[in-house]
């Protein structure tokens, strides 16, 4: 057997392997040699040899089985056992020892490793031995070293030789020898048929050199070799002290402490595994002097009939009623196999000591003796290894190779081989067969060839010939497998393995070393029924592969034995895998842990408490951190499980909290788990003598409460559960009590406050809370807060004490009161709202900090309330991380007495129609002690309502009436796009408990389900109060159905340049009423509405029946304004973006107010005004709504940084706003829509060149604005701004100019007297942009011309003909001539200048008149025209006087050629824009434009009559 290594030398693998495989050799001494060993303390003679044999220095050599070459060998060791103890112990006793010295090695260990990650890897730790990493593995490893015996399939524990010693002081030592030699009874071990009684014997006289003659000895000695040969030798040993008892008795102890405490541990294991034991076992335990050893030794004999030795016989465990139904570590409460079960250890102190502590156990060994002896101890060992013991072997090795192996690598072998089966070699001596063993195996005689062959492996592997080895090996586990010989081929394959890993040659293959070892494990476990040879090949690969660096396939060398045979050994496999995956090159930390889980869940079924808790918690320190919930419940499960088994109380409860959260686990799971924490808890409380409701258990997860959902509201506000933007947006500008989110509340001394709360329940069971109350802290200040630690916990005490039966809900303090709710179950997963009323009593602040409650009547919970503030996002330090201001809405100000507003609005629909108007009462009540002065409001949806003004009595008056059926109003509005901040409803000052009613409208804006949101701000009639201004929130909701569906229409008319025909499309959506049609209101500031000619079914349209449209239709034309502002809405548009573009982010002008234009058409004798607060108010909101929307989509790419009231105006000059209003007579509603967003000027980006009059100063010189905006434009902070607004995909230009062409509609003549008819035709060509300059070419196009223009190029303008340069539209001339279907049957022509050009200013207009002419009578189509538009800077021409130059603006449409050209020919009408003296230049667009509508003249014959 193995024995223990030593603790002061680390052996290497190789070593380790080499001593577990070294040669056994027997020992028989006679009583006189025991005895004379006893004189020195020293058990038996064994107990003598064995620790020199295991230290063997030096190098002694040995020659090689192939070509006998001499090779040397370091530390070669022998393991010496008595003759009856070559089986091994009782494995059940084996298995405790195992038990008990891993569990040892548990107690006071600590950790000093404690890996999370891996940068926590270290060289520290993967340098350390494993004795300070993981003491008990090197324990187990070494024990179970020791407690093999003899096996039928290898004969490493077979004896090489046996010692047969005898006493020099014996009378006759020859016939002595010859007794020990013959014994009638052989040892039961050599009755088997695979033991080869045939020995090496080797003879040893035992000499007592302090009472025998030394030369008598050496005669004897003489006798002995003449008697039994050569392999005799003596043995020199003291019993009496030769120095005379000067020195320490315990000088050479050291030398055997360790062996003799292995001999008596080996002793003690086979006395259990046979009672009755024989003679020489006896004597050997009954060697020891220890007073009281004996008698200890003989009681450690096991019985069959001793109690199951079971992990749940815990008493800690036992002892509480809900864990004693409960497994070890499984989660459901339940076993997955039967625990481990060994026989009770009656004197297991003894066992540790003599495994873990052989120094208490030790006496005085070798206290006679003297260093000559000890040292020749090793002398006498040399020779004999050297002279006898090697020789032997050798001649064994040669002699089995030309006789077996040889012979089976011949014909007849491969013959064998081949066939599976065959006759045996004939030299063989004895021809024996395998036989069958008792279980069912294959066992082979120790004749037979291949039992002869594994032996001579065997022996040539401890003589360290691996390579002859592992030859052996490969040709006889062919046989083995042929015969099924399952455990003889797993061994040939270890072996294999192992000749591969201790050669010194590097790996070949790291793939066919573990595929040796896997099928000798496989063969082992699952075929030969093995499972201590598995677990020996597991451990002797493991630790080679460690050797060699192998860390990466050591982790499946150890788990493919994590079987179920062994809990305990799979425990320990498992966490040396998981510290294999640290030890690779890069570590897998994830690996690791996974392993130590499954390492802890074995250790805790092998009733290993303290290394299961050890594991888990080296687990949890990698998943605490990943969010992985199934896991961490796991692991928090076996901690808590351990913990309490452990005895560790308060660690038990932390671990059980974390399972009472959020988590994948069942509900009869999470139940458990409660029960579980609520026993331990009522332990540990009556333990520590608590009362579990007055202490607070610390950071208890349950409930779990939603600190941001928090918010004191005062008893007045309404929809207290409400929070979001919208409210946060509302009280921006307002100082008071939610003027901003993260302010505290403003109360006044005997006002209630409401405090709400949400609480979650994240379990999936019902749990039970009681007693639940808030915790507050009042304090004096009303500037600072300052609260102490146990302020918390204060008043928890404060409110147990003051409990009783009479406590109705109410908790009194001197500052405030506080509700109580008795008892809240929460649903599974359920978030409740809790609403506590606080009455404050004393001026100062209160503070909400957390919630005291009650779980299931048994845990007392505090939970802090934490709300968090804005996040801070302004500074460096901010942005990096996550910060955020200190939030005060759970703090409560009270103030003294002040007003309290109430708000209730009377008569609010909960349904009403698109564009109805519903009138509402507002009542204000002052609940407060003070008078409540300067009541404003603020409103989430504008559009919707409209809050009037305090009326005694009479109409309330939103459709105010006016005579007649149409009339105009004059309206200045504001032009700003700024919204109402606020409206003031109240002036006068309300009176504490007086109350008011207010009317106001409800309008349906928009369709759907909304909900308006109102908050009220008010003051005291008392200023210089600490209170400021209060607010209070208000919700109302209403649904919008939809009515009538509007759609509107326009088309240029042909009655004049600016007119336009305007249609809408009205249908009914609903399915009873009738609508009636009362009016049509326009609102702009340069066009009004006119109606059309009535027809005689005009009154049908008044009324439209369910599911109907009506169409009709009005003119709409533009009013000349005497006195037009100086500063258009798009002109300030402009500048302000030109301002924007140069880099004036900071604008401060608004636009201007603009003068609007109502226009009133009416169906009945009465008309509508809409001048009225109540319709300026709707109509301005819904104009401001569309007209935010719309710029934020046209606009996008503005910085929000800039205020867009500074850039753009709520109406623009050419827009019309329509309003219709209607009535529903049976149902008695009425409501209006509005048509918004009508624009009939020209389309154009508002982003353009300004007037060049601003680009110019006084001397002709571009502004500095001019300059700054030509260059700053190509900026690069700037020049995605420029390209965004330029390129800007929402608007398309459209051509400046437009064109009407007037003549009568019928011309008589006389063809009679002329044969040709002239009639004058006026054309009117209109500059219709406001800042805009333009040249425009008119080429009046014959009737020939019409038809062959679509043969000239793009330009459409005939060769030899001046043409400005212009880019033509997308449309060709020939589309665009194809659009004009209408052909003349006869031609005409034109008289006078048919191509003229010209230059027009921003609004201006130019008239050309031409001659048509006729030659036959007939309807002609005179509409031939082309036109061609060009943008371009303003002209100027510079005349000389003097030195200096005068730059004057040219209208081209009026005037004729220079006075500088005066020798050029005079023209009639507008000069060509060729002409001299002209410096335009194009810097837009240019357009071209052709009639697609017909303008008809009838030519007809006059009569006499006529004439």
């Amino acid at each position: 057997m193995a024995s223990f290594h030593m603790r002061g030398r680390d052996f290497s693998a190789r070593e380790l392997v080499s001593r577990t495989m070294s040669p056994r050799i027997a020992v028989v001494p006679s009583q006189g040699v025991t005895e004379l060993c006893q004189l020195n303390n020293i058990p038996s003679l064994v107990d003598l040899l064995k620790p020199f044999a295991e230290q063997m220095e030096g190098r002694v050599t040995v020659h090689g089985s192939s070509m006998g070459l001499p090779s040397s060998i370091d530390n070669f060791t022998m393991r010496f056992v008595e003759l009856d103890h070559f089986e091994e112990p009782d494995p059940r006793t084996a298995d405790r020892w195992l038990a008990d010295v891993v569990r040892a090695e548990a107690q006071g260990y600590e950790d000093r490793y404690k890996i999370q990650d891996a940068s926590q890897v270290t060289t520290e730790y993967l340098n350390a031995p494993p004795e300070r990493v993981y003491p008990w593995y090197a324990r187990y490893r070494d024990l179970f070293f020791m407690t093999g015996g003899v096996s039928d399939h290898e004969t490493f524990e077979h004896p090489v030789a046996c010692i047969i010693a005898v006493s020099s002081l014996s009378l006759d030592p020859i016939s002595e020898i010859h007794q020990l030699n013959n014994m009638s009874t052989p040892p039961i071990v050599f009755e088997k048929a695979y033991m080869d009684p045939t020995l090496l014997k080797y003879y040893v006289l035992v000499h007592d050199c302090s009472r025998g003659n030394l030369d008598s000895a050496l005669e004897q000695l003489d006798k002995m070799r003449r008697t039994f040969g050569l392999h005799c030798n003596i043995l020199k040993i003291n019993s009496v002290d030769p120095e005379k008892l000067t020195l320490p008795k315990n000088r050479n102890a050291h030398h055997w402490i360790k062996s003799v405490a292995q001999s008596r541990l080996l002793a003690m294991g086979h006395a259990a595994k046979d009672p009755s034991a024989n003679r020489s076992s006896l004597s050997s335990i009954s060697s020891a002097t220890q007073p009281g050893t004996v008698s200890d030794l003989l009681n450690q004999r096991s019985s069959t009939s001793s109690p199951v030795y079971s992990g749940n016989n815990s008493p800690t465990f036992a002892s509480n009623p809900v864990f004693a139904q409960l497994g070890n570590d499984d989660e459901d409460g339940t076993f997955d196999h039967e625990p481990l079960v060994l026989p009770p250890s009656e004197n297991n102190s003894l066992v540790l000591d003599l495994l873990l502590h052989p120094e208490k156990t030790a006496e005085d060994y070798g206290c006679y003796m003297s260093s000559e002896d000890i040292t020749g101890i090793s002398t006498f060992l040399r020779e004999m290894l050297s002279q006898s013991i090697i020789p032997h072997m050798e001649r064994n090795i040669m002699t089995w190779n030309e006789q077996v192996a040889a012979s089976r690598k011949g014909i007849a072998g491969r013959f064998r081989r081949y066939f599976g089966t065959g006759s045996k070699n004939p030299a063989t001596s004895i021809q024996q067969s395998p036989t069958a063993g008792s279980n069912g195996s294959v066992i082979y005689p120790h004749a037979s060839p291949e039992a002869q062959m594994r032996k001579l492996a065997d022996w040539a592997f401890m003589l360290r010939d691996y390579k002859f080895a592992s030859s052996v090996y490969e040709t006889v586990k062919k046989d083995f497998a042929s015969d099924k010989a399952w455990k003889y081929y797993g061994g040939a394959q270890e072996m294999i393995g192992l000749c591969l890993l201790m050669a010194p040659q590097p790996l070949g293959s790291k793939n066919d070393v573990d595929h040796y070892f896997e099928s000798a494990v496989n063969s082992y476990i699952h075929k030969a029924k093995s499972p201590f040879f598995g677990t020996r090949a597991t451990l002797l690969c493991y630790e080679l592969c460690k050797q060699r660096n192998l860390y990466k396939d050591a982790p499946n060398t150890l788990t493919r034995m994590t079987g179920e045979s062994s809990d305990l050994r799979n425990g320990l496999f498992l966490e040396q895998a998981a510290h294999c995956y640290l030890k690779q090159s890069r570590p897998s930390i994830r690996k690791y842990a996974f392993h130590m889980i499954m390492a802890g869940h074995r250790f805790n079924k092998a009733d290993q408490k303290e290394h299961a808790y050890r594991c888990y918690m080296a687990a949890s320190l990698v998943y605490d951190s990943k969010g992985w919930e199934l896991v961490d419940d796991h692991i928090s499960c076996a901690l808590g499980r351990q913990s309490y088994q452990l005895g560790k109380s308060e660690e038990v409860l932390d671990h059980y909290k974390k399972l009472l959260r959020e988590s994948r686990q069942s509900p009869q799971q999470q139940a458990v788990y409660m029960k579980e924490f609520l026993s331990v808890y009522r332990d540990y409380t009556n333990k520590i003598e608590a009362d579990p409701l007055r202490e607070t258990f610390p950071d208890f997860p349950l409930p779990i409460v939603l600190g941001s959902t928090a918010r004191i509201v005062l008893s007045t506000s309404q929809s207290v559960n409400e929070s979001g933007e919208g409210w946060a947006e509302l009280e921006s500008v307002s100082q008071g009590t939610l003027s901003s989110r993260g302010q505290r509340v403003i109360s006044a001394v005997g006002e209630h406050v409401l405090a709400t709360v949400n609480i979650k329940n994240p379990l999936q069971i019902p749990v039970i809370l009681t007693d639940i109350v808030l915790g507050c802290e009042h304090s004096t200040s009303t500037t600072s807060f300052t609260v102490p630690v146990d302020a918390a916990e204060e008043a928890h005490l404060r409110l147990y004490d003051q409990q009783n039966p009479d406590f109705e809900g109410k908790v009194s303090f001197t500052a405030f009161d506080c509700d109580r709710i008795d008892r809240v179950i929460l649903e599974p997963g359920q978030i409740r709202t809790l609403t506590f009323e606080i009455l404050p009593k004393q001026e100062g602040q209160i503070k909400v900090m957390g919630l005291h409650c009650n779980v299931e009547g048994q845990v007392h919970a505090y939970k802090d309330i934490i709300k968090k503030g804005k996040r801070l996002n302004t500074t460096k330090d901010q942005m990096m991380s996550v910060m955020h201001e200190e939030d005060k809405s759970l703090d409560i100000l009270v103030a003294p007495e002040m007003p309290l507003l109430d708000v209730e609005f009377h008569s609010s629909p909960e349904m009403l129609l698109s564009g109805e108007v519903c009138e509402l009462s507002l009542e204000i009540k002052n609940r407060g002690k003070k008078g409540l002065k300067n009541l404003t409001v603020r409103m989430s949806h504008p559009s919707f309502f409209c809050i009037g003004e305090k009326k005694d009595k009479g109409d309330l008056g939103i459709y105010n009436q006016g005579e007649g059926d149409s009339a105009m109003e004059s309206i200045e509005v504001d032009n700003s796009l700024q919204a109402t901040a606020s409206q003031r409803i109240l002036d006068t000052v309300l009176a504490p408990g007086a109350s008011i009613k207010i009317p106001c409208w409800l309008r349906g804006d928009k369709i759907g389900k909304h909900n308006f949101l109102f908050v009220f701000s008010y003051e005291s009639e008392q200023g210089g109060t600490a209170m400021g201004v209060r607010t209070l929130r208000h919700t109302v909701t209403a649904q919008v159905l939809p009515s009538l569906k509007i759609n509107a229409f326009t088309r240029p008319s042909t009655k004049g340049l600016n007119e336009f025909i305007l249609g809408i499309e009205t249908e009914n959506l609903q399915t009873v009423p009738n609508f009636e049609f009362l009016q049509i209101s326009s609102m702009s500031a340069s066009w009004v509405i006119e109606s059309v000619q009535k027809s005689d079914d005009s009154e049908d349209y008044r009324s439209i029946a369910p599911r109907q449209t009506v169409f009709t239709y009005y003119r709409i034309r533009q009013r000349e304004s005497p006195n037009p502002p100086a500063l258009t809405p798009e002109r300030f548009m402009s500048k302000a973006l030109e301002k924007l573009v140069i880099g004036q982010e900071k604008l401060k002008d608004v636009p201007p107010p603009l003068t609007l234009q109502a226009c009133h058409l009416s169906t009945t004798n009465s008309h509508i005004e809409v001048s009225s607060p109540a319709l300026q108010h709707f109509s301005r909101a819904s104009r401001v709504g569309w007209r935010q929307g719309t710029l934020t989509t046209q606009f996008s790419s503005i910085p929000a940084s800039v205020d867009r009231r500074n850039l753009f105006s709520v109406y623009g000059s050419n827009d019309i706003d329509l309003a219709l209003f209607w009535n529903i007579p049976k149902l008695n509603r009425r409501g209006h829509h509005y048509i918004i967003g009508i624009n009939l000027g020209v389309q154009m980006n508002p982003f353009q060149p300004i007037d060049p009059l601003d680009d110019l100063n006084g001397d002709g010189e571009e502004t500095e604005t001019a300059r700054r905006a030509l260059y700053e434009q190509t900026m690069r902070d700037q020049a995605a701004l420029v390209h965004a607004l330029t390129m800007n995909p929402h608007f398309n230009d459209g051509s400046p100019a437009k064109i009407a062409m007037f003549s009568d509609d019928v011309v008589h003549h006389d063809f009679s007297q002329s044969r040709m008819c002239q009639t004058p035709v006026r054309i009117v060509i209109k500059n219709c942009s406001w800042n805009k300059h333009v040249e425009y070419t008119l080429e009046m196009l014959s009737y020939k011309e019409a038809l062959s223009v679509q043969k000239t190029d793009n330009a459409g303008i005939p060769q030899g003909r001046p043409s400005l340069t212009t880019s033509v539209s997308s449309l060709s001339i020939a589309q665009l001539e194809a659009s004009n279907p209408h052909t003349n049957a006869h031609p005409f022509f034109w008289s006078g200048p048919t191509f003229s050009t010209g230059y027009l200013e921003p609004l201006q207009e130019v008239e050309i008149v031409l001659i048509a002419c006729f030659t036959q009578p007939g309807v002609y189509d005179i509409n031939r025209w082309r036109l061609a538009v060009q943008v371009v800077k303003a002209q100027r021409r510079r005349t000389k006087r003097g030195k200096k130059s005068t730059a004057m603006l040219i209208d081209l449409g009026n005037t004729t050629a220079s006075e500088e050209e005066e020798d050029e020919e005079d023209q009639e009408g507008p000069v060509q824009s060729g002409s001299h003296g002209s410096t335009s230049r194009s810097v837009g667009k240019g357009f071209m434009q052709m009639p697609n509508l017909a303008h008809y003249i009838q030519v007809s014959k006059s009569t006499e009559e006529a004439k």
